[in-house]
């Protein structure tokens, strides 16, 4: 049977994680972007989303902020896009209290207390802020820590690599928490350095030594002592290396943003890494800070009745042993000042740093700020009677539950909001672009105005995980550390405007021009492009319709439309979607007509042709003019139609047909080169639309 303590940790583990799952929606302010921008990472390579390709480009470099994009987007390959999410906050929850029970206990085994405040942690502001990959970033902070502590006396080879994939799990997760973490283990591994140095001396001091004996004998003990440092250092150089190359790139002619003393000093002592919807929060961070300063207290006097207990049991005389001075050092100074130390640092970091900071570099207080009980929790002593640990636990635990009360109690607000503003998902057609409008986005029917965190501002994000629908206020697609960017700035059309919380009614009105009102809640609007008709002039009493593909200076054949790299595609006729990779070009002169001349590009190119609703038959003309053959695919309507075509070098033309049936009014053809063959390009001479029935 589990003792005790392990049945309440489950227990605790389990109410601290229903939140997650019992509601629909985790409301948080940048999580829904993350969720699609993995969505886009997972699907970008499947050439029938051309909206996402036309509009975004990946950033496959080696940088921090990767890994929950990478996670989700894996996951996405078995479950749904939301529940990834909840599987990836639920491990950024559950872990947190985990890795603080491993360091505890991996400081002084068995003393796991103050393990308990990670539970509360768990549930932090910058979680909320839906900074996934931070909040992945603590508890491997944790555990990392307490690996190296537990085998800092006997590090080998493959105690190495763990710390090493431990550190650049850390690292890509979040610069902040990997520059933290490096700096944490060399404190700590030059402390315990000096404080085995110093208990050495302690404990061998002779009183018949005189000074210049007593000054030799100790720098000896500082010299032999210094090998396990100096192989520390050796073996962290690459860790280092790391820190500092990514800190000068990022950070060189940035300017810094400061917070006040004043709002600093309300940040601290109202704990509000802790706060984030409303500020009910802060009276148990009052609380808790209460409760950590009575560990404190209790801590040194712990330690002085300790000392004072042993002093009066040992004789102390010129014949005490070096094993009595070595254990009445410990009882003074044992070494667990050395997280009170850090604490210390971090909170200089917290007052002293920038709250921004060159690339990625924002919310640096806030980040710092967090760690700085947490590292604190192994100074404090657990040598109490029983009951006094009782009650301790039973503080940690109401304070935990009371905080999780008043998240949860908002989580059935906002998920009620949440739910009208994402009302109108599954309304959206495929490859299409979704634009946003809002007055506040902080405004709340339940919850009056939402502080410091905003969940609605990225929530219409849940419109576009599926569908192939680009988000065109995707904010991660302007920053370099995503691995989802835009190609440029977005000028094509909007298809879809989401309109919530508008109070100006105006401001709909004018929309109302151009757009139309197809879903309506409480706060939210959904509003269509109004779409023109297939123009019926395109056809002029022919029963084909024929397109000849060239640049400017091209010569159209005869009875041909022409369409050039720039013919962008105009509602209701035809022309190109995509244009950001196009380019022009003109054949050689013997190529034999009307195919002489072709568009072609080397990303892929969608050309649309607004038809009535019926059958068609199209064919399509490849020539490739050029000293190499290559290969074209072609889907049309989101079927592929043309797989692997092989159009020879030269001047040889190829026709390639196929059947479709039009029910959207729209043809919509995506050409493309096959990706496995050596030079990857793809040309279209033209093709015609010959209608079979209506």
């Amino acid at each position: 049977m589990l003792p005790a303590k392990h049945i309440i940790v489950i227990a605790l583990l389990v109410i601290h994680l229903l939140p997650i799952w019992v509601f629909k929606y985790f409301p948080t302010q940048d999580g829904p972007s993350h969720i699609y921008n993995a969505y886009v990472l997972k699907d970008y390579h499947k050439h029938e989303n051309y909206k996402i390709r036309e509009v975004f480009r990946l950033n496959l470099t080696l940088f921090p902020n990767w890994t929950s994009h990478a996670l989700m987007a894996l996951l996405m390959y078995v479950f749904p896009p939301i529940v990834c999410e909840k599987i990836l906050v639920s491990l950024c929850i559950a872990l947190l209290p985990l890795s603080l029970f491993y360091f505890l206990n991996a400081v002084e085994r068995g003393k796991t207390l103050f393990g308990l405040l990670g539970f509360m942690y768990a549930y932090n502001y910058l979680l909320h802020m839906g900074f996934y990959n931070f909040a992945l970033s603590i508890p491997l902070f944790f555990f990392t820590l307490g690996y190296w502590w537990k085998y800092k006396d006997e590090m080998g080879t493959a105690n190495i690599v763990i710390i090493y994939v431990l550190l650049l799990g850390t690292y890509l997760c979040h610069y902040q928490s990997y520059l933290q973490l490096v700096l944490s283990l060399s404190f700590f591994a030059f402390f315990s350095y000096l404080y085995s140095a110093f208990t050495e001396i302690w404990g061998h001091r002779k009183k018949s030594q005189n000074y210049e004996e007593a000054q030799f004998s100790n720098l000896k003990t500082f010299i032999r002592r210094l090998k396990p440092f100096l192989l520390f250092l050796g073996f962290m150089l690459p860790a280092y290396f790391i820190m500092f190359s990514y800190y000068l790139s990022s950070t060189s002619g940035y300017a810094r943003d400061y917070w006040d003393l004043k709002a600093l000093k309300e940040y601290f002592l109202g704990s509000k890494s802790l706060v984030y919807f409303r500020d009910n929060h802060i009276l148990i961070m009052h609380i808790m800070l209460g409760f950590l300063a009575v560990a404190f207290l209790l801590t040194l006097w712990s330690r002085i009745i300790s000392a004072r207990k042993f002093r009066l049991t040992a004789t102390l005389s010129d014949a005490i042993s070096d094993a009595t001075m070595e254990r009445l050092w410990a009882k003074i100074i044992n070494g667990k000042e050395q997280f009170l130390l850090m604490a210390g640092i971090l909170t200089i970091i917290f007052f002293k740093s920038p709250w921004g900071l060159g690339s990625g570099g924002g919310w640096i207080n806030d980040r710092a700020h967090i760690y700085i009980f947490l590292v604190l929790l192994p100074f404090f002593s657990v040598n109490f009677h029983r009951y006094i640990r009782y009650v301790m636990a039973g503080v940690m635990i109401v304070l935990s539950l009371w905080h999780l009360g008043y998240s949860a109690r908002d989580y059935y607000y906002l998920n009620k909001e949440i739910a009208d503003l994402a009302s109108g998902v599954g309304m959206l057609e495929e490859n299409t672009a979704l634009a946003v409008r809002s007055s506040d986005w902080n405004a709340s029917d339940y919850l009056d105005s939402v502080k410091y965190v905003s969940p609605f501002l990225h929530a219409p994000n849940y419109y576009c995980l599926k569908d192939r629908v680009a988000y065109t206020p995707n904010y991660e697609a302007n920053l370099n550390y995503f691995p989802i960017n835009f190609k440029g700035s977005y000028s094509g059309t909007v298809d879809y405007i989401l309109a919530w919380w508008v109070t100006d009614a105006n401001e709909l009105k004018g929309l109302e021009n151009d757009y139309e009102l197809i879903h309506s809640g409480k706060h939210s609007k959904l509003y269509r492009l109004r779409r023109a008709k297939p123009d019926e002039n395109l056809w002029s009493g022919k029963s084909v319709v024929r397109f000849d593909m060239q640049p400017h200076n091209g010569q159209t054949a005869l009875e041909h439309i022409a369409v050039f790299n720039d013919t962008v595609y105009t509602d209701g006729k035809y022309g190109w979607v995509t244009t950001s990779s196009l380019e022009g070009f003109r054949s050689e002169a013997d190529i034999p007509e009307p195919y002489r001349d072709a568009v072609g590009g080397e990303e892929d190119g969608v050309f649309r042709v607004a038809l009535p609703n019926g059958k068609y038959k199209v064919t399509c003309y490849f020539c490739s003019g050029e000293s190499s053959s290559h290969e074209i695919n072609i889907i049309a309507n989101g079927k592929k139609v043309i797989k692997n075509l092989r159009v020879p070098a030269g001047n040889e033309t190829v026709e390639k047909s196929y059947d479709v049936t039009i029910t959207d009014e729209r043809l919509t053809q995506v050409i493309y080169a096959s990706e496995n063959v050596p030079y990857k390009h793809w040309r279209w001479s033209g093709f015609a639309i010959e209608r079979i029935s209506s």
